[in-house]
C-alpha cells in the first residue's frame, strides 16, 4: 500500500514528461535543389518521428502509402507545380518504412514533366492514419524547390536529366 506523499512510478504505457509527437524531415531533397533533380528523380525525403511509431509493417502500413504521399503539400499550385507533377504523380512504392521511427521516400521520375516558374515551399504533414497514436504531425523545417534559370529543356539520358538554357 502507498503512503502518501510517496511517488508512484508510472505504468510502463505511460511516460512521465512524454514529448509531444513531432516528426524531422531530412534527405537530398531538403538540401538545396532545383527542379531538375526533382525531374530526374532519386532525391530522397525522409520522416523521422519522435514520441510515435508509423503503423505496422506490412498491409497496414502500405495501405497507408498514398496518404503519405499525399502530405507532400506546396503552399502554391501552379500548372506542372509540385502538387500535380511530383504529389499527384508519385508511386506508393516510392514509401518504403525504413524502421519503426523512420520512413523514406524516393523521388521517381514520375514527375519528369515538372516545371516552375517561382521557388516552391513543400511542407510535409504525416496523416494520422499513418500514425500508431493517430494524431497528425506537421514535420518540420519545410524544404523549398529552386527554378532552373532561362528555359529548361529536359533531354533523358539513361536515368538522369540534362538541364541547361537556351
Amino acid at each position: 500500500m502507498a503512503r502518501l506523499g510517496r511517488a508512484q512510478p508510472f505504468p510502463p504505457h505511460i511516460k512521465k514528461h512524454a514529448r509531444p509527437t513531432s516528426c524531422e524531415v531530412t534527405g537530398t531533397a531538403t538540401a538545396t535543389i532545383d527542379e531538375a533533380d526533382v525531374a530526374a528523380g532519386g532525391e530522397t525525403i525522409i520522416l523521422a518521428l519522435f514520441g510515435d511509431i508509423w503503423v505496422a509493417d506490412g498491409g497496414t502500413f502500405n495501405a497507408e502509402r498514398q496518404a503519405i504521399i499525399n502530405g507532400l503539400d506546396a503552399a502554391s499550385s501552379p500548372a506542372l507545380g509540385w502538387n500535380d507533377e511530383v504529389r499527384d504523380k508519385e508511386v506508393v512504392t516510392a514509401v518504403v518504412r525504413t524502421d519503426d521511427r523512420t520512413v523514406t521516400i524516393t523521388l521517381t521520375t514520375a514527375a519528369s514533366a515538372y516545371d516552375i516558374s517561382a521557388q516552391e515551399t513543400i511542407t510535409v504533414t504525416v496523416p494520422a492514419s499513418a500514425l500508431a497514436l493517430g494524431v497528425a504531425v506537421i514535420s518540420t523545417p519545410t524544404f523549398t524547390v529552386d527554378v532552373v534559370s532561362g528555359t529548361v529543356v529536359k533531354d533523358r539520358v539513361g536515368r538522369g536529366v540534362i538541364a541547361f538554357s537556351r
